[in-house]
């Protein structure tokens, strides 16, 4: 029954809409189980024609024939319905990017938010009685019917300059990585490029590099995290995060229409998926899914 409802809603979706109705609903299903009778009452047949050939010599032939183009049928409807399944998983995969891109942005107003009630709440107080000096006194009586000057607008402080700390390469990655790791990406990606810049030989150059290819391929920018992922794969190849590095560069891969070189990174991702746990194994067979890969 379970296979009649499945095969029912494919056909529906391979014809554009699914049923509106119960009565349509109910047809196809039916058609589905003549399907299936007819395919059994074939099988049965052959069956019989095998143990009585010399009764119906040309019986055979004919049922064959229509099995197999049955057999050609439902292999044509497995294909369009993993096609389907792909183009749901490819769009499941970009409604969670623009969930993250929204999370970001959500983040980020809270925080300017923050930083305007600070702001507002530090402004000093100004009082022409306690404030004022003594010899200004009398000008302060006299103006006393004056309007007050506007005091001016409190502007938002700008977010600090990102800068390296001045003490070893591993306090720079760490001030980098806690950009990423409180999800302000942006001070994030610009911190990891100046620890590139000032620290090319230091053993963390590839964690930096697989960063900066991860928050690429979280803003969408597909090039750029290939080439990020790309020379992490082809750098260090012994480096922790590689495994992790291939299966993000399979996804950038098929972004970029490449089905068949994300298919390769996958394949040398088996070759080393001994050193991935079991969500990163999970992750990397829905990829090869998504891309066909046999």
């Amino acid at each position: 029954m379970k296979k009649a409802i499945f095969i029912t809603l494919f056909l529906a979706m391979a014809a554009g809409t699914v049923p509106a109705g119960a009565q349509s609903r109910a047809e196809l299903a039916l058609k589905v189980e003549r399907l299936e009778r007819e395919m059994i009452a074939l099988e049965n047949r052959l069956r019989g024609g095998q143990a009585n050939t010399s009764a119906v010599p040309m019986q055979g032939g004919a049922d064959n024939a229509a099995l197999a183009d049955m057999v050609a049928k439902m292999g044509t409807m497995e294909r369009q319905m993993r096609m389907f399944t792909g183009k749901i998983e490819e769009l499941e995969h970009r409604l969670r990017q623009q969930d993250q891109a929204m999370e970001m942005l959500r983040k980020e107003l809270d925080l300017q938010r923050q930083e305007a009630a600070q702001a507002q709440a530090s402004r000093p107080q100004q009082s022409m009685n306690t404030n004022a000096p003594a010899g200004n006194t009398a000008a302060a009586n006299n103006n006393a019917g004056a309007p007050a000057a506007e005091t001016p607008a409190a502007t938002t402080p700008a977010k600090p300059a990102i800068e390296l700390p001045a003490g070893d390469a591993a306090e720079q990655y760490r001030y980098a990585f806690e950009f990423i790791r409180q999800n302000d990406l942006d001070s994030g990606f610009t911190a990891m490029e100046m620890f590139l810049k000032a620290n090319p030989g230091d053993e963390r150059v590839g964690s930096a590099k697989f960063w900066l290819g991860r928050i690429h391929l979280l803003k969408g920018r597909m090039p750029q995290a290939a080439q990020q992922l790309l020379a992490l794969i082809e750098e260090h190849p012994n480096h922790e995060k590689r495994v992790d590095a291939l299966v993000d560069l399979a996804d950038v891969l098929i972004a970029l229409d490449s089905a068949p070189d994300a298919c390769n990174a996958l394949a040398e991702f088996r070759r080393s998926e001994a050193k991935a746990n079991d969500r990163l194994k999970a992750r990397a067979a829905r990829t090869a899914e998504k891309a066909g890969c046999s």
